[in-house]
């Protein structure tokens, strides 16, 4: 394992100048700005969460199947380029990668696999990773959450649309997708809509000794419209999909699924892992095919202490299972072992994974295909056992140099073993696909090609079209100066948040990551130009919005929520107002053609106008024709500025409006 050097901290590495700022833009050192302790990440995961709940359906939760599906059909029959126009191209990035969630491979063919992203669709590999092909074209939805392969024709794979990662920012979808040709096709052929299966669907199981039957877990959050109950749990299908029905033994009412497993060797056993409100949380049994279970609680804690929990069976021996559980915290409440097919657990954690967290949004296991005593295991780091639990070792470091063996991104979303090739590991996660060829000892990033990256927002330079990026989730701010797809690096890492260049300098670049951080960029120089906001006020902001003045770019806004202002390109701020609603700040527009014309958009819809740029405010001026949700951009006329346009967040209403 290769060693790892001293871990920098921000602090450390944002302050190092190089002599040139006239110089291009130049990538950061390599590491990823370190997020800190686990309860500072986890802090941050669920700022996330608040910040993208502003953004989510109103006055519902999420946007409703039915109509998501006309919709982009309807877009793409309309809005469809006409021949000879300009047409549009990927322009990456193929280099950073992204959120993966789900992996299966070709049982006869382990270098041959399919991964799904949160935000990219399905893509396909066979070549072990090495390269990777997009197979996911006109769909509905992007937010994938889970494949399956058949197990004896590999051309037919089912894709479950809608992400059960537990984050706010795990999009839903719209049912099951299926090919019968490998990816070159796809048929959504259970629609949530008509079929009321979940709309995040977290797992889908296909039963080795009768192919038809199958079984997907999800999670909902309640009803979406009379047909959409928006109910989560394990549902059922017997012929091949065609029909569901829900699994209510459990709960008539909302529950959740995330694991599903079909004993390969002796028919009609299955295990399930459920949460769900009283006693019924936990993991469950099956010996007659579905038709009655068991709970199983023998060795296994309470069902009031369980959350998120994944099961992994060792196909050597199918009465060793495996199970890691999220504790309530998101920590790790244990990681249990059978092997008497679930009749008796044992908690073999022990005390290494302490601080290990985030198991309600990473929580991957599996178990090796010839070795029982074999398995890996994790949420944000990877961890592994070859004595059956009784020792255990990180084999992951997230904070490591990039390139480092022992290097992986951080957050684990699924685990894969293949039986053809004993020795290899595929990881899905954050940062695309890891890959190992030793049991999980050194690891390599293959996510060359997987242009799945999800980004918070993008900026191209004025001056210099070739130059563009922004800021990713868990994948920093990466750019490009030359506007090719496989040349994107990173500026600034962890979170990536709002980004802005200069109007007149392709070279500088402001950008932002989580608690109102932000960089400056000059070329190869780095500077922290954040505000000195109180520690209160920084922690209650996850993403900060960034503007210049483009007739004085040295004048620059931000905010929290209130206005900040620097007149001297970051060195030095102070707040020009006090707290505008007591929500943060989400757009704010200084007009090109007055520049002491500078509005605010908030999340509680709040809209407020400054007449002076910026040193005096309006009251609030929404009024009724604002609908009170997140305000996500203002655009000014550039030749008048009582021109002003407003885009808001959420689905199911009018999103733009203009003011005269």
């Amino acid at each position: 394992m290769a060693k790892r050097t001293k871990k920098a901290t921000t602090k450390t590495w944002r302050h190092k100048s190089a002599a040139n700022t006239n110089a291009p833009l130049g990538p950061g050192p390599g590491k990823r700005a370190l997020r800190g302790k686990l309860g500072r990440i986890s802090r941050n995961h669920k700022r996330r969460s608040v910040w993208f709940q502003a953004r989510a359906a109103w006055p519902l939760r999420e946007a409703r199947v039915g109509k998501l599906v006309s919709e982009r059909a309807r877009v793409e029959k309309e809005f469809a380029p006409a021949p000879g126009t300009t047409q549009w191209e990927s322009v990456g990035p193929t280099n950073v990668g992204g959120r993966i969630t789900c992996l299966v491979c070709d049982p006869a063919k382990p270098d041959s696999i399919w991964a799904g992203a949160a935000g990219g669709g399905v893509w396909q590999s066979t070549d072990a990773g090495r390269t990777w092909k997009g197979l996911w074209h006109s769909q509905a939805v992007l937010n994938v959450g889970a494949l399956a392969i058949h197990p004896t024709n590999s051309k037919i794979i089912y894709c479950g649309t809608g992400e059960a990662n537990l984050s706010a920012d795990s999009y839903a979808g719209v049912g099951l997708y299926r090919t019968t040709n490998g990816g070159k096709s796809w048929r959504l052929f259970a629609s949530g809509a008509k079929t009321a299966i979940p709309s995040r669907i977290g797992v889908i199981a296909i039963d080795p000794h009768d192919p038809s039957h199958i079984r997907i877990g999800g999670i909902g959050f309640g009803k979406v419209s009379p047909q959409e109950s928006g109910l989560g749990g394990m549902y059922t299908s017997r012929d091949a999909g065609k029909t569901w029905t829900r699994e209510t033994f459990i709960s008539a009412q909302n529950y959740w699924c995330h694991s599903i497993v079909f004993d390969p060797v002796q028919p009609q056993r299955i295990f399930a892992t459920v949460t769900a409100q009283g006693v019924s949380s936990g993991v469950w049994r099956s010996l007659d095919g579905g038709a009655t279970w068991t709970h199983l609680t023998n060795g296994l804690p309470a069902p009031a202490k369980f959350n998120r929990a994944t099961l992994a069976m060792a196909p050597s021996d199918p009465n060793v299972i495996y199970l890691q559980v999220a504790a309530s915290d998101e920590n790790v409440l244990g990681i249990f072992r059978t092997s008497d097919g679930g009749n008796t657990w044992q908690n073999i954690a022990g005390s290494h994974f302490t601080g290990e967290g985030q198991m309600t949004y990473g929580n991957s296991i599996v178990a090796h295909p010839t070795d029982p005593n074999h398995v890996i295991c994790g949420g944000v780091d990877l961890h592994r056992t070859t004595n059956g639990g009784n020792t255990w070792k990180q084999i992951t470091h997230w904070d490591a140099t990039r390139g480092d063996s022992d290097y992986a991104h951080a957050d684990h979303h699924a685990l894969l073993m293949p039986a053809g090739a004993p020795g290899w590991v595929y990881d899905a996660n954050d940062g695309g696909v890891d890959v190992s060829d030793d049991g999980g000892t050194s690891w390599e990033n293959r996510s060359k090609g997987l242009a799945v990256t999800m980004y918070y927002d993008i900026d191209v330079a004025p001056s210099d079209p070739r130059s563009f990026g922004g800021g990713a989730q868990d994948n920093g701010t990466v750019v490009t100066t030359t506007g090719g797809s496989d040349d994107h690096f990173e500026i600034e890492g962890g979170d990536g948040g709002w980004m802005v260049y200069h109007p007149e300098k392709a070279n500088q670049v402001y950008a932002s990551y989580y608690n109102m951080n932000i960089t400056r960029v000059r070329g190869t120089q780095r500077r922290d130009v954040s505000p000195p906001a109180p520690k209160s006020e920084k922690e209650n902001v996850w993403m900060v919005y960034i503007t210049l003045d483009p007739n004085k770019p040295a004048t620059v806004f931000t905010g929290s929520n209130r206005v900040w202002r620097s007149k001297n390109d970051g060195t030095t701020w102070r707040p020009v107002s006090g707290s505008l609603d007591g929500s943060s700040i989400s757009a704010i527009e200084v007009a090109p053609a007055d520049s002491q014309r500078v509005y605010v958009g908030t999340e509680n819809g709040g809209f407020f106008r400054s007449l002076d740029g910026g040193n005096t405010w309006s009251p609030n001026m929404a009024g009724p024709e604002l609908p009170g949700v997140t305000i996500t951009r203002l655009e000014s006329s550039p030749t008048n500025a009582d021109v002003l346009f407003a885009t808001i967040a959420n689905f199911g209403n009018s999103h733009v409006f203009r003011s005269d």
